[in-house]
C-alpha cells in the first residue's frame, strides 16, 4: 500500500509538481521533517532517499532516528528516540508568528501532542519483525496520543468521510492522488 503512494510523491516532485528541490523553498518551510519521513519510509521500501539530488536537508536531530530506525537492539534506538521526542517538542511553534516562520515542524495543537514520526518508526520495526523499547520514557510520549492503537488490517471498514474528502482532492487536482490510490 506505501510504494505506490511513494512512487506518486516523486512522480510529482520529478515532474515539478509542487516543491521540485529544496534550492526553491516556499515561505515557511525547511523541509526537514519531510526529508526525514522519506527517508525512513524509502529506507523501509529499499529506495533510499538521494538527499543531495533534491536538495533536501541533513538535520542531526531527526537524523539520529534515520540512522538507528533498523538497529536490532532497542537499547540503541531509545536513545535516537529520546533525541527524537526532545527535537519533536522543541520544534512546536507557539505562536502564529513562529508556525509562518517555518522553523517549527510542528504548528497545531494536534501536531504538537501526536508523535506521529515516532509511532510510525515502532509500527515500521513492528513490520519487520524488530524488537521495540518497552517503554520511551518521555512527557511526549505520555499523551493519549503517543499509542498505536490498532494493528495493520484491522481497520476493514471504509471510511466515508474519508472516500469523500478523497474525491475532492481528485477532482480539484488529480496530479495530486491518481485514481487507484
Amino acid at each position: 500500500m506505501v510504494k505506490p503512494y511513494h512512487e506518486t510523491l516523486f512522480a510529482g516532485i520529478e515532474g515539478n509538481y509542487g516543491v521540485r528541490d529544496g534550492h526553491d523553498l516556499p515561505l515557511g518551510s525547511t523541509l526537514r521533517y519531510a526529508a526525514f519521513g522519506l527517508s525512513i519510509i524509502g529506507d523501509w521500501l529499499g529506495q533510499p532517499l538521494d538527499l543531495e539530488k533534491h536538495a533536501l536537508p541533513r538535520d542531526l536531530a531527526w537524523g539520529q532516528l534515520v540512522a538507528h530506525w533498523r538497529h536490532p537492539d532497542p537499547d540503541v534506538l531509545l536513545s535516537a528516540l529520546l533525541l527524537a521526542c526532545d527535537t519533536h517538542v522543541e520544534r512546536i511553534a507557539l505562536t502564529e508568528r513562529e508556525s509562518d516562520s517555518g522553523k517549527f515542524e510542528f504548528g497545531s495543537v494536534f501536531l504538537a501532542v501526536h508523535p506521529t514520526e515516532i509511532l510510525a518508526v515502532l509500527r515500521l520495526r513492528d513490520l519487520l519483525g524488530l524488537p521495540n523499547p518497552k517503554e520511551i520514557d518521555h512527557p511526549l510520549m505520555k499523551t493519549p496520543y503517543a499509542a498505536i492503537t490498532c494493528l495493520p488490517g484491522a481497520v476493514t471498514e471504509r471510511d466515508e468521510l474519508l472516500e469523500q474528502f478523497l474525491a475532492v482532492v481528485r477532482q480539484r487536482d488529480p496530479q495530486v492522488l491518481p485514481v487507484g490510490l
